[in-house]
Protein backbone atom coordinates (compact mmCIF):
# COMPACT_ATOMS: atom_id res chain seq x y z
CA UNK A 1 0.00 0.00 0.00
CA UNK A 2 1.84 3.24 -1.10
CA UNK A 3 1.55 6.67 1.04
CA UNK A 4 0.79 9.88 -0.89
CA UNK A 5 -0.30 13.27 -0.27
CA UNK A 6 -4.25 14.21 -0.08
CA UNK A 7 -3.40 18.21 0.06
CA UNK A 8 -0.75 20.42 1.99
CA UNK A 9 -1.81 23.87 3.79
CA UNK A 10 -0.09 27.10 4.75
CA UNK A 11 -0.99 26.88 8.24
CA UNK A 12 -0.69 24.71 11.01
CA UNK A 13 -4.08 25.04 12.46
CA UNK A 14 -6.10 24.43 9.12
CA UNK A 15 -3.93 21.03 8.58
CA UNK A 16 -4.81 20.21 12.36
CA UNK A 17 -8.74 20.49 11.93
CA UNK A 18 -8.29 18.38 8.25
CA UNK A 19 -6.58 15.72 10.00
CA UNK A 20 -9.63 15.69 13.11
CA UNK A 21 -11.83 15.38 10.32
CA UNK A 22 -10.39 12.71 8.45
CA UNK A 23 -9.33 10.49 11.85
CA UNK A 24 -13.02 11.10 13.05
CA UNK A 25 -14.53 9.61 9.71
CA UNK A 26 -11.82 6.39 10.18
CA UNK A 27 -9.41 7.86 7.52
CA UNK A 28 -5.87 6.78 8.37
CA UNK A 29 -3.93 10.38 7.98
CA UNK A 30 -0.39 11.27 8.69
CA UNK A 31 1.40 15.02 9.33
CA UNK A 32 4.66 14.10 8.96
CA UNK A 33 5.88 18.13 9.83
CA UNK A 34 3.66 17.45 12.60
CA UNK A 35 6.51 15.91 14.42
CA UNK A 36 9.37 18.52 14.06
CA UNK A 37 11.45 19.31 16.89
CA UNK A 38 10.63 23.20 16.14
CA UNK A 39 6.61 22.31 16.07
CA UNK A 40 5.38 25.78 15.69
CA UNK A 41 7.66 26.77 12.84
CA UNK A 42 6.01 28.21 9.70
CA UNK A 43 6.06 25.20 7.45
CA UNK A 44 5.03 27.72 4.85
CA UNK A 45 9.35 27.53 4.58
CA UNK A 46 9.28 23.72 4.06
CA UNK A 47 6.26 23.84 1.86
CA UNK A 48 3.77 23.56 3.92
CA UNK A 49 1.99 21.08 6.27
CA UNK A 50 1.52 18.16 4.51
CA UNK A 51 -1.68 15.45 5.02
CA UNK A 52 -0.65 11.76 3.99
CA UNK A 53 -3.54 9.41 3.28
CA UNK A 54 -2.99 5.17 1.88
CA UNK A 55 -3.98 5.48 -1.77
CA UNK A 56 -6.59 3.38 -1.17
CA UNK A 57 -8.09 5.89 0.76
CA UNK A 58 -7.43 8.85 -1.63
CA UNK A 59 -10.86 9.41 -2.81
CA UNK A 60 -12.88 8.88 0.66
CA UNK A 61 -10.39 10.93 1.90
CA UNK A 62 -10.67 13.68 -0.79
CA UNK A 63 -14.71 13.51 -0.24
CA UNK A 64 -14.86 14.20 3.38
CA UNK A 65 -12.08 17.45 2.73
CA UNK A 66 -14.79 18.36 0.19
CA UNK A 67 -18.18 17.82 2.46
CA UNK A 68 -16.37 20.15 5.27
CA UNK A 69 -15.31 22.63 2.75
CA UNK A 70 -19.28 23.07 1.40
CA UNK A 71 -20.66 23.67 4.72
Amino acid sequence: MAVVTLVTFASLPEAMVAKSLLEAEGIGVVMPEQGLVAGQLDAGVMGGWRLLVADDELEAAKRVLLAAASG
